[in-house]
């Protein structure tokens, strides 16, 4: 059988699918991993196709309406290295564990995991989120 995977998106109002391309008759680890490494790739892409994405991502869950262009540059930069860089296994396993355990491979974007990441990104340039 081949494997849909679904994300949701609540802050673009979408909603994504992608077809694996391995057969599998479960879900395994490693085609977990992919899928997360994708949708933190899909997720970080989208911010970076233009600066109104950007901002408005950061206007919504920082309370941020403007930044200088330097900072702005450096957090694209950061993204760019974020997006490039390996998935921490430890810092993902409590959802590679409830998705393996579950069978189901949908995944909501706006998990408190994927923004942890920017929200530890975006702390080295002042911007803390709201309480």
């Amino acid at each position: 059988m081949k494997v849909v995977i679904i994300t949701v998106d609540n802050h673009l109002g979408k909603m994504q699918k992608h077809l694996a391309s391995k057969k599998v008759s479960k879900i395994s680890t490693e085609i977990v991993i992919d899928t997360l490494r994708s949708i933190r790739e899909t997720s970080i892409d989208e911010l970076l196709h233009n600066d109104d994405s950007l901002m408005a991502f950061l206007e919504t869950h920082f309370n941020t309406l403007a930044i200088s262009s330097v900072k702005k540059e450096f957090l694209k930069r950061d993204l760019n290295e974020l997006r490039s860089s390996s998935l921490d296994l430890v810092h993902y396993s409590s959802l590679i564990k409830e998705i393996a355990e579950s069978g189901s491979l949908v995944i909501r974007k706006e998990r408190p995991l994927f923004h942890y990441e920017l929200k530890v990104l975006f702390q080295k340039y002042g911007i803390e989120m709201p309480q």
